[in-house]
């Protein structure tokens, strides 16, 4: 390496930080105060304790992301010397039926473990019995399942217990100003939907505000965003686009989240504040032409590697023509089979909820 390109590898390493973390890993028997100290958000806590203790569901959204995408396109000096990087991974053996069932038994785990921990939950048909909660549901989103096309991938929204399904960017819940790092974006959801929501969700928090108002009880929305597979990208200077795969499925961080409005119109939200894996559920298969997983790290790793050392030489006055422009493209398939993952996907749900009931029974406690 040249006396001239050393700086600038200093100045990107310091600059940059270390690389995305994998997901943590949610551990069932655990002790779930820890675990909700340091796996859950709470925003707007000194509304959530009293909100928390009386709550009508008035929306159970659940989206499995069929399609999980990266894409990375370099430029400037990482492109001269990295790699784009093109990463799908698609999930295979659920069908809808099963989403859908999975969505209601979610629904009902979330409910019944909700009144174990002392959470007086309103019944559905106390709930359906007002004008306000048929006009909400006249705003649902149909017909069901819901795809969306999203930045993240490719996903099926579901609704459970009968609830209609009304989609809302989470940037636009509750606002937060951040000055000095990178405001939270859905990237779970269309720019169509993020857009018209926008429209809708003044008239929906309305109404929802009307029926907490008349039930002395939040309106507690549900969503729930699962994922099919894991991406894991490396965002250090070097990594030229490089993605670690893994065949888990995860629940999401701030798009997995119960959102509650108050009776006199305070918002607070609890949210995940790290995707959590439920652990390998299945098999992880490359389905790229010709590739393997150890063929195309193998590639990406040669190629980039004649990217750096050609760099160094331009760096050096050598003028070497062609520099970077490598792109590579992995599609993997996340193969399940349906019972296990089922069971999987239940049996960390219900830690999951255990979680979210302890920040709104102490949203203040570390």
């Amino acid at each position: 390496m040249t006396h001239r390109l050393l700086p600038l590898c200093l100045v990107a390493a310091l600059c940059l930080g270390p690389a995305t973390l994998p997901a943590a890993e949610l551990e069932l028997a655990g002790d779930l105060k820890a675990q909700a100290a340091k796996l859950v958000k709470v925003d707007n806590p000194e509304y959530l304790a009293a909100a928390a203790k009386r709550v009508a569901i008035t929306g159970f959204a659940v989206e499995f992301v069929s399609e999980l995408r990266y894409s990375k396109q370099l430029s400037g000096l990482e492109a001269m010397i990295g790699a784009d990087s093109d990463v799908t991974i698609k999930l295979v053996g659920a069908s809808n039926e099963q989403f859908q069932a999975l969505a209601d038994k979610f629904y009902a785990q979330t409910v019944e473990l909700l009144k174990a921990r002392g959470v007086d939950v309103v019944p559905q048909a106390e709930l359906a019995a007002l004008p306000e909660y048929a006009e909400l549901a006249g705003s649902g989103i149909t017909p069901l399942p819901s795809e969306q096309d999203a930045k993240a991938g490719k996903g099926l929204f579901f609704s459970a217990g009968g609830l209609p399904l009304v989609l809302t960017d989470e940037a636009q819940f509750i606002q937060a100003f951040q000055m000095f790092s990178k405001p939270k974006q859905d990237n779970f959801l269309t720019f169509g939907s993020r857009f018209s929501g926008g429209f809708t969700a003044a008239k929906t928090q309305q109404l929802e505000e009307q029926i907490a108002r008349k039930l002395n009880a939040s309106a507690l929305k549900v969503r729930l965003t699962v994922l099919g597979g894991q991406l894991t990208p490396d965002t250090s200077f070097w990594s030229s686009g490089k993605v670690t795969t893994r065949a888990a499925a995860s629940f999401v961080d701030f798009v997995t989240r119960y959102a509650l409005i108050t009776p006199d119109g305070k918002r607070t939200r609890v949210s995940l504040n790290e995707t959590v894996s439920t652990g390998d559920i299945g098999e992880l298969v490359n389905t790229t032409t010709g590739g393997t997983k150890a063929t195309d790290t193998a590639a990406n790793v040669a190629l980039v590697a004649l990217n750096v050392a050609a760099f160094a030489a331009r760096m050096g006055g050598t003028p070497v023509p062609g520099v970077g422009g490598f792109s590579s493209t992995s599609n993997y398939e996340c193969r399940v089979q349906p019972e296990s993952f089922a069971s999987t996907l239940l049996s960390h749900h219900a830690v999951l909820v255990g979680l979210f009931g302890e920040k709104m029974q102490n949203p203040t406690t570390p």
